[in-house]
């Protein structure tokens, strides 16, 4: 190749090069949010290990004995320092219109008491420390005259304490 014929080619490289580059590149971006709930390790845990927290928990109808059956398969975890007690703020009801079911609410098969002064214990220290997963259910009980057709619903409040001493 004579070095004229190698000038020309490699001026031509030298300008095509860039339109080349800047066609074949296309740009696009995406926003990422990021959350995390990291928890004081010394203070008390409790959580639902399947996110069921919050959401609508559906007791099922039995439609052979025309009744609401428990509901069960739950699991709450918690872990503290100190022994965890627990008890509801209320008593717990679901309602539609005037109807109103009561609901037993229970941790490792113990019902769970409406009010602070009857809370019961669901972790000694030892077992709250390495931490303990408790068997969560609803039971509905049958109101009197037994249960009215309607869309029943309601909430509740379930309060873990733990006396965890400050350092």
């Amino acid at each position: 190749m004579s070095l004229k014929t190698y000038a020309l080619a490699a001026a031509a490289a030298a300008l095509l090069a860039p339109a080349l580059s800047h066609a074949a590149i296309e740009t696009k971006s995406i926003t990422v949010n990021v959350t995390a709930d990291v928890p004081n390790t010394a203070g008390l845990q409790v959580s639902t290990p399947d996110g069921w927290e919050g959401l609508p928990q559906n007791l099922p109808w039995d439609v052979a004995r025309e009744t609401l059956s428990e509901l069960t398969g739950r699991v709450i975890n918690v872990k503290s320092s100190a022994a965890i007690t627990a008890y509801l703020s209320a008593p717990a009801q679901m309602a539609s219109a005037a109807d109103v079911v009561d609901l037993v609410v229970k941790l490792d098969n113990v019902v769970v008491p409406a009010t602070a002064a009857a809370k019961i214990m669901v972790a000694d220290a030892p077992k709250a420390s390495a931490g303990k997963s408790l068997a969560f259910a609803i039971a509905p009980t049958a109101p009197t005259g037994g249960y009215k057709q309607g869309s029943y619903g309601g909430q509740f409040h379930m309060i873990f304490e733990s006396d965890i001493a400050d350092p």
